[in-house]
């Protein structure tokens, strides 16, 4: 399913990804400009941005907290019995005081702006495979999905498919 998803929005933001080929192709070294894609697909019409990797927690913002193994437990467990459950049950058992401190920063970061979409780790480790990309000749990219909360799947694309005709 996630499979027929990307390729879907492949083909939809096919001018745009043949663009960012034709870029990545022309960068014989990787480094923190190398430019990758960003699509957000949680609207009828995806919306490819195209950004330097160094930059992409300017598009897709990162979080410190979300990643933290507590949040990931919390967020799992709010899928099953919701966030009211969720919270009653993280702030009252045997790690509940570290919690707390998790969730007040979770918090803050929330209302300093948008909310973050992914975790600094999820981010660190795209750049990671971006220079990966890079050097199998292919472009880096990541699709937004809608959900709640939404979804971040990150994939390549070979530049031979996205510049032949």
């Amino acid at each position: 399913m996630e499979s027929q998803r990307v390729q879907s929005l492949i083909k939809q933001c096919g001018l745009g990804l043949f663009d960012l080929a034709c870029q990545v192709s022309a960068l014989t070294t990787w480094d923190l400009n190398l430019p990758v894609g960003v699509i957000d697909a949680r609207r009828t019409t995806p919306k490819l941005t195209v950004t330097a990797i160094g930059t992409i927690n300017s598009v897709v913002r990162a979080s410190a907290t979300i990643g933290h193994p507590l949040m990931r437990r919390f967020f799992k467990r709010m899928e099953a019995v919701g966030v009211d459950q969720a919270l009653k049950e993280s702030t009252s058992g045997p790690q509940s005081e570290a919690f707390s401190e998790v969730w007040q920063a979770y918090r803050e970061e929330r209302r300093r702006g948008e909310a973050p979409m992914w975790s600094i780790e999820d981010a660190t480790e795209f750049v990671m495979s971006s220079r990966e990309a890079h050097s199998d000749r292919e472009v880096a990219c990541l699709a937004i999905f809608p959900g709640e909360p939404h979804a971040i799947v990150t994939f390549s694309v070979p530049i031979a498919f996205l510049t032949s005709g």
